[in-house]
């Protein structure tokens, strides 16, 4: 059997670059280049290009009106208005035709109202503002949203490079052992079982390059729809993962956080204010208005009797609007907003639940997965140790063949295993401040030691 060479160019190349240090709202005009980029510069593209995150942009600023929008109805109001008609008249005196004057009316307005007393206006206005801190909360869940998801498909690209090495490495590993077999058996110092054995290992570990590559392909795809370019070279992790420090430290104090900053719970505390507003609104349907009215207007036959007049009309006083009877939708929607405020604190205890469930499951992977990376790095070690002492043993005619590919296997899935907990352990302590309202762009600066320039 004639093996062919493979070739071992599969590996990128990687140019040097700094990881250049950015926070959340210093968003300056970028421009991503074709060298090694960092989770941070990336992050400053995708502040600017990412259309999920453009999209609650434009949320934020249309929901900063509703507060004007409420106040709006306890601002003055001005109104102007204008009349200009042709009449013809048939004036009667007894049943007698008189005259039938022909004249033009006009009729110039400006009138000024401002409220004295209007609780709908204010609740409005209330509800109003509290639909622009929703607004406000919306976005800060939107911002923390667009980390996550910046980070999680960096770390997958990441993730999916690493398994690429691994299986690249793990099917040269195979195809040396297979020449080695061939050589062997050449020599009738081997078996064929041995080749056979060998063969079918690396034709498989081929097949996965092929699909690591794919998914490389996959994964880098989905990177630049939220960064707005080909990501090009990434940096990469350190060989050894720092522990990244916890502030504050115990789960009681996270949970305390969320309660208090998580920008969901936010949201709908900011909805059951709205709601509460919409009972007390619904409810001035059965209270009076006050308003202050002024006017100003010019009149020019205004009437038949003032055909032949003009007058000009300065008027100030207070006007009062009292409702009696609407058919009973005041009370109406009165309970229906009642119902739509207990659904909302309803959302909002199930919302804060769900964080909190969060905030524990995050907070015991950070502290779990720590450990054990640890454990892992320490079985890498073995494993690695095994398959050099199996292949001295196949050598000494104690071990034979197929031990050298079991143990094989088990360091590289090992090193998967590895590289899935490195991986996950940064993505779980970026949960961890997001749940408890913690993360913004300082949150990607501390996780910089974790990562070196791409090579």
């Amino acid at each position: 059997m004639r093996l062919k060479s493979f070739p071992r160019s599969d590996r990128p190349a990687r140019k040097l670059t700094h990881l250049r240090l950015m926070t959340l709202w210093m968003v300056a005009p970028l421009s991503l280049s074709s060298n090694a980029q960092g989770l941070v510069d990336f992050y400053r593209g995708a502040l600017e290009n990412d259309p999920k995150f453009q999209s609650a942009r434009f949320e934020k600023i249309a929901g900063e009106e509703f507060e004007a929008i409420g106040r709006a109805g306890l601002m003055p109001s001005v109104a102007a208005s204008y009349n200009y008609s042709k009449n013809n008249a048939d004036r009667t005196i007894n049943g007698i035709s008189v005259d039938r004057p022909q004249y033009d009316s006009k009729v110039t307005a400006l009138t000024v109202r401002q409220p004295l007393f209007n609780l709908d206006a204010w609740q409005r206005y209330k509800g109003g503002q509290s639909q622009a801190s929703f607004s406000d909360a919306k976005l800060a869940a939107d911002a923390q949203d667009l980390i996550i998801r910046l980070a999680t498909a960096y770390l997958d690209v990441l993730l999916a490079e690493d398994q690429l090495k691994l299986s690249i490495a793990q099917r040269d590993a195979y195809y040396e052992n297979q020449l080695v077999n061939q050589q062997l058996f050449e020599k009738g110092a081997g078996t064929r079982t041995d080749v056979l054995e060998t063969s079918a290992r690396f034709e498989l570990a081929q097949a996965l390059v092929v699909e690591a590559q794919d998914n490389v392909a996959n994964l880098r795809n989905e990177l630049g729809v939220i960064v707005g370019k080909d990501p090009g070279v990434l940096d990469a992790l350190v060989g050894t993962l720092p522990e990244l420090p916890l502030a504050p430290t115990t789960l009681a104090e996270w949970e305390q956080l969320a309660r208090d900053r998580n920008p969901e719970v936010m949201t709908q505390r900011h909805t059951v204010d709205y709601l509460r507003a919409e009972i007390e609104r619904n409810r001035a349907g059965h209270y009076p208005r006050v308003d202050l009215v002024a006017s100003h207007s010019r009149n020019t036959a205004e009437s038949l009797l003032t055909y032949n007049q003009e007058s000009t009309v300065n008027a100030i006083g207070v006007q009062l609007s009292l409702p009696i009877y609407s058919g009973g939708s005041v009370n109406a929607q009165t309970r229906q907003a009642a119902a739509r405020l207990a659904g909302g604190q309803a959302d909002m205890d199930a919302a804060l639940k769900k964080v909190l469930v969060d905030v524990r499951k995050q907070f015991q992977l950070v502290t779990s997965t720590r450990k054990r990376i640890n454990a892992m790095e320490q079985a890498e070690r073995s494993a690695a140790e095994a398959v050099e002492a199996t292949r001295k043993s196949v050598a000494g005619g104690h071990r034979v063949n197929l031990d050298v590919l079991t143990a094989l296997q088990q360091l590289y899935l090992t090193r998967r295993d590895l590289s899935e907990a490195r991986h996950g352990y940064l993505l779980s302590y970026l949960r961890l401040h997001a749940a408890a309202g913690l993360l913004d762009g300082e949150g990607l600066v501390k996780m910089a030691s974790c990562f070196r320039p791409g090579s």
